[in-house]
């Protein structure tokens, strides 16, 4: 193994990046789309260093020339902020020789000095170098997204495999459970119609009002309080022209529940829930399968070859509502969340 030095990326970085996007065995398996200018990967890089997310970004050098970098992203207010995500990538010349292992041994001691306690790589079947390079590391396959991505005109499978940091106690153990007695006592459950519909600037106070809840955010991410102008971000966030949707229901005026879901870049050609939040005082259950019967009825209408969620396994509702709606569960990542004191596994549905 070649002596590594690490540095943090910059933005002079572009040139050998470039090279790496445009190479046709980095860009198979990282997924990018190329060929790419360098001035399109001059600005990609630059709002990713200057955006203001919780990020690492960390360059390994061989005689002082870059060899391959490596990228941590978390979040640092929510329900996994304990997890990263870690991307690895090196330059075709280096392959072989202990550079992917220098930056992920790198990447676990980052993870350790912010106090994670986890780290998540992806991976697809076919990709035979990172999966020898994740196991030579220890890590293991916890979850599967079955025909993930098209690449070079098949089908491959996409796993998420975990590297754990630090011990994740105590962990939730109980089955999920529906409290169906629970209900507020300003806003008690009653009869009325569901309906599906997209959400308006003048459906924002019911929208705050839900993602303040802090029984019915806990099917998410999301932790309380939330201000209005957060609230108000996200909403403006929503944009078709960037695959980004939500879909809402809501009983007259008072809204029910939301489900926030992207479409992804080819080759990608799938559509992945990023939140789910249903009202646990008014009919959850039945929330819950009328937003995932719209998520799969997207699916269906604009011919996406797969829709996965990932949810807390402790969202018994949700798992429920995925479970009539023909989801089947293909893994889960253990310890992702965070809730009530408790770490939770993360289930993978497809």
């Amino acid at each position: 193994m070649p002596k590594l030095s690490f540095r943090t990326l910059r933005s002079d970085d572009k040139d050998w990046l470039t090279e790496i996007v445009n190479d046709p065995e980095v860009a198979k398996y990282s997924l990018s789309i190329y060929p790419r200018t360098e001035h399109e990967v001059e600005v990609f890089l630059r709002k990713d260093l200057d955006d203001g997310n919780e990020a690492k970004h960390v360059v390994a050098e061989v005689d002082g020339e870059p060899a391959g970098a490596v990228d941590l992203w978390w979040r640092a207010v929510a329900r996994d902020r304990h997890v990263a995500s870690v991307g690895i990538c090196v330059r075709r010349k280096h392959w072989g020789k202990g550079v992917g292992y220098g930056l992920m041994k790198e990447a676990e001691r980052i993870g350790k000095e912010l106090a994670l306690r986890k780290l998540v790589l992806g991976v697809f079947s076919g990709n035979d170098r990172a999966l020898r390079l994740y196991e030579k590391a220890g890590d293991r396959q916890e979850a599967c997204g079955h025909e993930a991505v098209s690449i070079d005109g098949s089908w491959r499978d996409g796993y998420s495999v975990p590297l754990a940091l630090a011990e994740c106690e105590p962990r939730h153990q109980a089955a999920p459970r529906t409290d169906t007695k629970r209900r507020s006592k300003s806003h008690p459950a009653r009869e009325g119609h569901a309906q599906i519909r997209q959400l308006g600037g003048k459906d924002l106070d019911e929208v705050n009002r839900l993602q303040n809840c802090t029984v019915s955010t806990k099917s998410s991410f999301r932790i309380p309080p939330v201000t209005k102008e957060e609230t108000k971000r996200w909403y403006e966030g929503i944009k078709s022209e960037q695959g980004k949707y939500c879909i809402a229901c809501f009983d007259g005026d008072r809204l029910l529940g939301y489900l926030h879901f992207r479409t992804l870049l080819p080759p990608f050609a799938y559509l992945r829930l990023e939140e789910i939040i249903v009202d646990e005082d008014q009919r959850p259950s039945e929330t819950a399968n009328a937003l995932v019967a719209a998520f799969k009825n997207f699916k269906e209408r604009y011919w996406y070859h797969r829709v996965f969620a990932c949810t807390p396994e402790t969202s018994s509702h949700v798992i429920n509502a995925l479970k009539q709606n023909g989801f089947k569960k293909s893994g889960a990542i253990s310890s992702y969340y965070y809730v009530d004191g408790y770490y939770v596994d993360m289930g993978l549905y497809g």
